[in-house]
């Protein structure tokens, strides 16, 4: 099993190297920038000196619906500085009626949908990690990290203070952006940067940029950008300590627990300092993990966990370097479950985080999160330490290594019988063009049970060309490789005969064909492609004895408003190896044995500029031995910029044959989104879920009294779908405030 890993490392190793030579980042596009000779007013108004006086990058590019031509939309970008600040301005010329297409006024808005301007920002000039900062007409903030190149977007999860105003007149809108030099990572003397800018304009259904980017890639990619020259080599940021202390109040029932009434305060805080321009140490106290928002529950139908995302602000920052080592089902760490034990808080006493970078090719990550024992003493104290490291190769490409550990602390008392490790090494590719993207890993754990078959690895490999899509993924986990800080769900098989858990080892082979048609003549206007697609995924156990094979086949039209209609067919041959129950009020279960189930499946999106819009999927057929129908949709409406309404329905009708019982799931989840002001917020929102016999209700009022400094009062109750008797009810009151040093 190792030879063929040796060959995917060689063989990736090869192809970076090619794609060095083939071509280089994009240096046609230059923008020079000067220190300011009077100081700007953040206001939206351009009528400083220094305006007049900058360069001027305009001439965008159009990248949808396509991008062959200059865009339509006119956009003219200038930039500036002084000792503390990076200053952007945008003329961002509307010459059509009608109103701006706006969601909402809260923070981070999504940009694909959405009017709206940003800058892309590469100071490392590594075609990897930038940063992207973004309004929209009505001057609402967006803010987000780069990781991986930009192919994936931007995580908005990110924050950081910095200021803009916008101004709206006839014919354009105008804003003005004042970035502390000392709220990003850069390194200092820094003569040139990678810069780009990105308009959305709805009204137009038009993206474009000032570098030009194929609209096969994500507008943020760090493949695509222009050059930023610096007047003078710039100087180190100043003192960057951010000091973020917390109070909580809550009041809360149990109904099981007669429904007594338990009050909670507690408080804590969290600290940002920057030890350079690039490198940050993130440290906390008593942090409070709990979440003002909810989840968005699913309905699971699968055999295996479901992946909730990290949204903890402790984790954020380059979460890349820890969190996104290895593949989808295959990470050796997973911040959600520090701090978690079957989904019950456990007290976190503090950690520390340094990140960021130590050179312009090298990036570090170093965390530690020390648990507390719990009260009953049965859950012990737990350490996670995780160690990263990031090497940067050729142009855009990097080698990784990690270092995962979990140790056991009774009341401080080191465990010595109780850890688990995990070492491992990954090499991620990226292209210079970016028509190539990969990697591949190994890591391997140690504990306890015996190191046999404790490792796992997997290689990928995808290009993106203009019409034709190939993809492959091999992944191996062995059933000894234990990831206790990690998200493995494959590996757990749980056999509803015996009530266990069973461990085994797999392998994953998953390649993907597509195929873009591009309509020509009167078709044209209507239809921006056709995308006919075959994918495979294929499980093995390990005598490669296939336990799963799932075979897609798609035909999707995306149209030149933004609509979509998809066609798709699927086949399953599944040979069960364990017995398995789909329904947890159900004591039957499917034997162990091969099941063959075929359906089909119709999906529609609507116009996303509409201010109504909605998404229909149905699925109908075969499933195990019965039947599956499947209804998804969702709904929206908005009264711009002020209100969201918005309704997810999910829908399964299972019909099996005796003695199984027929069951019908509905995950029901209307919300309500007031945004009176861009400071705040009203959301009130409800989830009905038969497949967890639960009713929430969650309503929270927020109010951004200062930047970053938030008053939340969250109202939570749940309720059993059966009976609609209560279960518990929570009142939270919150206080976040960001102080800046």
């Amino acid at each position: 099993m190792f030879a063929p890993l040796s060959r995917y490392f060689l063989f990736l190793f090869l192809f970076s190297s090619f794609s060095v030579q083939s071509q280089t980042i994009q240096q046609n596009y230059v923008i020079r920038i000067h220190h300011i000779t009077a100081p700007i007013k953040i206001d939206g108004v351009l009528d400083e000196v220094d305006w007049e006086l900058a360069d001027v990058a305009k001439d965008f590019f159009a990248v949808l619906p396509y991008d062959t031509s200059f865009s339509k939309t006119k956009t003219e970008c200038r930039v500036a500085y002084d000792d503390n600040y990076f200053y952007i301005s945008a003329i961002c010329y509307d010459e059509l009626n009608g109103n701006y297409v706006i969601q909402s006024l809260r923070r981070d808005f999504s940009f694909p949908v959405t009017d709206a301007f940003a800058v892309v920002l590469d100071p490392f000039l590594d075609g990897t990690n930038g940063f992207n900062f973004g309004v929209n007409p009505y001057n609402v903030q967006r803010e987000g990290s780069i990781d991986n190149g930009g192919g994936f977007g931007v995580s908005t999860d990110w924050n950081v203070k910095w200021i803009s105003e916008t101004k709206i007149e006839e014919g354009k809108w105008t804003c003005e952006f004042a970035i502390p030099f000392n709220s990003i990572r850069y390194k200092p003397n820094s003569e040139t940067w990678y810069i780009n800018f990105i308009r959305n304009d709805l009204k137009r259904n038009e993206l474009s940029s000032w570098a030009p980017i194929p609209k096969i890639f994500n507008p943020n990619s760090l493949a695509f950008t222009g050059t930023l020259i610096w007047d003078n080599p710039l100087a180190k940021a100043g003192t960057n300590i951010s000091i973020i202390p917390y109070g909580i109040s809550s009041i809360n029932t149990i109904a099981t627990d007669g429904n007594s009434i338990k009050k909670n305060l507690n408080a804590g805080l969290d600290a940002k300092i920057g030890v350079s321009s690039s490198l940050n140490l993130d440290l906390t106290i008593n942090p409070d993990f709990s979440q003002v928002e909810v989840d968005v529950q699913q309905t699971n139908l699968t055999r295996f966990n479901l992946f909730y995302p990290e949204k903890r602000t402790f984790f954020i920052e380059n979460s890349d370097l820890f969190g996104q080592f290895g593949f989808r089902q295959i990470r050796p760490f997973f911040s959600r479950n520090v701090g978690l034990n079957n989904g019950n808080v456990v007290p976190i006493l503090g950690g520390l985080r340094l990140s960021g970078k130590l050179t312009p090719n090298d990036r570090i990550g170093i965390l530690s999160v020390q648990t507390a024992d719990d009260s009953a003493d049965v859950i012990s104290g737990q350490n996670y330490s995780v160690l990263a490291y990031q090497r940067k190769i050729f142009s855009r490409s990097n080698i990784a290594f990690i270092g995962v550990n979990r140790q056991s602390f009774n009341h401080f008392e080191l465990d010595k019988n109780d850890f688990n490790r995990i070492g491992g090494i990954q090499y991620n590719l990226a292209s210079v063009n970016n028509k190539w993207v990969g990697f591949a890993f190994f890591m391997y754990s140690n504990n306890m049970i015996s190191g046999y078959r404790a490792y796992s690895h997997a290689a990928f490999l995808q290009n993106n060309f203009a019409k034709w899509v190939f993809t492959y993924n091999h992944e191996y986990v062995g059933k000894n490789f234990i990831a206790d800080a990690g998200f493995v769900p494959r590996i757990n098989n749980y056999d509803a005969a015996t009530k266990k858990i069973v461990r085994n080892s797999y392998w994953r082979f998953e390649p993907i064909v597509a195929r873009r048609f591009y309509p020509k003549g009167s078709l044209k206007s209507k239809v921006n492609n056709f995308i006919v697609q075959f994918y495979t995924s294929d499980y093995l156990n390990e005598e490669y004895k296939s336990t799963e094979l799932f075979n897609l086949f798609m035909v999707q039209t995306i149209f030149q408003n933004t609509a979509l209609f998809e066609v798709s067919l699927e086949n399953t041959i599944l040979n069960l190896q364990y017995a398995t129950s789909l329904n947890s009020k159900d004591t039957l279960y499917f034997f162990p044995g091969k099941y063959n189930y075929r359906s089909a499946a119709l999906r529609f999106n609507s116009n996303i500029r509409k201010v109504f819009n909605f998404t229909l999927y149905t699925q109908y057929g075969s499933f195990y031995s019965g039947t599956k129908l499947t209804f998804n949709s969702s709904f929206n409406y908005r009264v711009q910029p002020y209100a969201n309404f918005s309704l997810v329905l999910n829908y399964n009708q299972v019909h099996l044959p005796s003695p199984f019982q027929d069951f019908n799931l509905f995950l029901l989840g209307p919300k309500i989104e007031l945004t009176f002001t861009e400071n705040l917020f009203f959301t009130t929102f409800l989830q009905y879920n038969t497949q967890l016999e639960n009713f929430n209700v969650n309503c929270r009022f927020q109010w951004r009294f200062k930047p970053l400094s938030d008053f939340y009062i969250v109202y939570g109750d749940n309720y059993d779908t059966n009976t609609f008797g209560n279960k518990n009810r929570t009142l939270v009151l919150k206080f976040t405030y960001w102080i800046s040093i």
